[in-house]
């Protein structure tokens, strides 16, 4: 839908989330005093908790890494959403629909795509109601109605044109069509991109339809088809089922399989938290999701050649991204079983056990390359170690980097001597000077109104009129002003109002400085602030009139009747 968000809405939908339960459900939060919570960081590798959510202040911060913000940042940084989608996403969490401006220029770029490619899935659904073959053929493979309702199910018939010409009735034209991987087009004749298809839908992160698969019902060839990229998908981004695992909470485990017929069957036996590549290797992104919802990822490959060199490839992508606190783990099913034959053919139970024997990603690493030496001679584990410094010299710094050389110096008598590069410091803890060094009486001021933006409703609080020239002087008035027109303001929606504004993470790290142990102080000291503010501008104002007295040689009687006015205000200053 275009349009642009109203302020207002983000404003109430703030009100309406608690920031503890959002992050709670990503992160094990622990009581930490009133309305404080801690956590270890999700942004960065630690062992003791510096990572903080207020209830108060709706605010999350962590003290190793800055890493700090609002409900809605959280989700942007840690769902890799951008900000219309947390929007969204926190507004299907407190049950409302996301309203847009009327009139308002503003679009999201891809909308269209995503409407044609809705439109498509409700069709396919239709078509499996109205295709007895197909349900017959799903029955048959053992899929039962619950499971195909779950994963949307549908089937897209075999002919030419017949979503082409559903889709050209609804408005949709063939150029949009193409786009979203749709339809096919050449020589001027458009025809369906899939025929003959069960068809699973692939969704994104916000649950929207990107994208399809299709498993023929007959023999055709190829046995299965994804749809092919396109500007809202990418093979090598996505995970089928990670939205739908993902919306469940946050799993101790998931299972990673090499098809959607697998994660069906699976599903249907009870392995609900179970996700599938599409088609494509294992890449840093698809890990880089997997581990912001699970400490535990467990790769399902088969036991032949090609799947030992899947898994490999996987194991590649992985090393730079393990931390201590994640697991990898590689099953390799029996020769000739995928999972949704094993677990058929064998239950649950067998494949959780073969799951529970897994081997993790060190022993898979170490035995993978003995395997291409002779551990009996002094050269070959020689080799072992010339074999596997590459490899781990690409693991982050700590615990985990550590003991697999320790492992390697077990098996080969040495633990190798490649230097590791050091890890790039993320780009929030560039900008972590402000809490090393004093605050200005601005910045204190601006700090207070942050942590406490309900003071500014006070009419006490106000710049003075002197117009002696103190650094970030307009900003605090504008801030007040801002804080004076909405009474209800909390540090959350102040932060979410100035996202876009270039003083935001300055703000940002305001609002996690300790100012003051006693809440209760804190007007008190905006005011004794505001008051040396005052001062400040008054000793500005003298410096400026006194220069002017100086280059012109004396003052006209108005300038010199206020010099002598200020010039008596700043000893009573200094007398208080």
């Amino acid at each position: 839908m275009p349009g642009r968000i109203p302020d207002d809405f983000i404003d109430s939908l703030l009100e309406r989330i608690d920031i503890v339960e959002v992050i709670g459900a990503r992160v094990d939060l622990k009581p930490a005093g009133r309305g404080e919570f801690k956590a270890l960081c999700p942004f960065h590798t630690e062992k003791s908790p510096s990572f903080t959510v207020s209830t108060d202040k709706q605010f999350y911060h962590c003290f190793g890494c800055q890493a700090h913000g609002t409900a809605v940042g959280f989700l942007m940084e840690y769902d890799g959403l951008e900000f219309p989608a947390a929007i969204e996403e926190l507004a299907r969490l407190a049950g409302l629909e996301v309203p847009r401006e009327a009139g308002a220029t503003v679009s999201r770029k891809h909308d269209r795509l995503y409407e044609a490619l809705a439109e498509a899935q409700s069709w396919f659904r239709r078509q499996l109601g109205a295709s007895e073959a197909a349900r017959r053929y799903l029955k048959d493979r053992g899929f039962d109605k619950e499971t195909v309702d779950e994963f949307g199910i549908g089937f897209a018939p075999d002919a030419w044109q017949g979503l082409a010409d559903h889709l050209g009735k609804a408005g949709f034209g063939a150029s949009e069509l193409e786009e979203a991987g749709l339809v096919t087009r050449r020589d001027n004749r458009v025809t369906d991109k899939f025929r003959a298809r069960i068809m699973f839908p692939i969704h994104d992160r916000r649950g929207r339809v990107i994208a399809f698969g299709g498993r023929v019902t007959g023999d055709g060839q190829p046995k299965y088809m994804n749809s092919p990229e396109t500007p809202v998908f990418h093979k090598g981004r996505e995970l089928y089922r990670l939205y739908q695992v993902r919306r469940g909470g946050l799993p101790a485990r998931i299972l990673v399989v090499e098809g959607y017929m697998d994660a069906a069957a699976l599903h249907q036996f009870g392995f609900t938290d179970c996700v599938a590549t599409l088609g494509t290797s294992v890449t840093s992104d698809h890990l880089d999701a997997l581990f912001k919802a699970t400490p535990l990822v467990l790769f399902c490959f088969d036991g032949d050649r090609a799947g030992r060199q899947a898994a490999w490839r996987g194991l590649e992508a992985a090393l730079p991204l393990m931390q201590d606190n994640r697991e990898i783990r590689f099953l390799f099913l029996p020769e000739g079983e995928d999972p949704d034959s094993l677990v058929r053919e064998r239950g649950a139970e067998a494949l959780s056990d073969l799951m529970s024997a897994a081997p993790t990603l060190s022993t898979f690493f170490f035995d993978h390359l003995q395997r291409q030496v002779d551990m009996e001679t002094l050269d070959g584990r020689a080799r072992l170690v010339a074999l596997a410094e590459p490899y781990l010299g690409r693991l982050p710094a700590g615990p985990f980097a550590d003991l697999m050389r320790s492992e390697l110096k077990r098996r080969a008598g040495h633990a190798g001597s490649s230097r590791q590069q050091p890890a790039q410091p993320r780009k929030r803890q560039q900008n972590t000077s402000l809490a090393d060094r004093p605050l200005t009486p601005v910045q204190y001021a601006v700090a207070l109104l942050v942590q406490r933006p309900e003071l500014g409703a006070d009419p006490a609080v106000c710049v003075s009129e002197v117009s002696g020239e103190v650094k970030g002087l307009a900003f605090l008035k504008e801030l007040i002003d801002f804080c004076r027109n909405r009474p209800q303001l909390s540090t959350a929606k102040l932060l979410e109002f100035w996202r876009d504004r270039p003083e935001a993470p300055w703000l940002g790290q305001l609002a996690t400085r300790e100012l003051i142990d006693n809440a209760e102080a804190m007007p008190a000291a905006l005011a004794q602030t505001l008051a040396r503010i005052r001062g400040l501008q008054i000793q500005a104002r003298v410096r400026e009139l006194q220069q002017a007295q100086m280059n012109e040689g004396g003052l006209d009687q108005d300038r010199a009747t206020e010099l002598r006015r200020l010039l008596s205000q700043r000893n009573e200053h200094r007398d208080h």
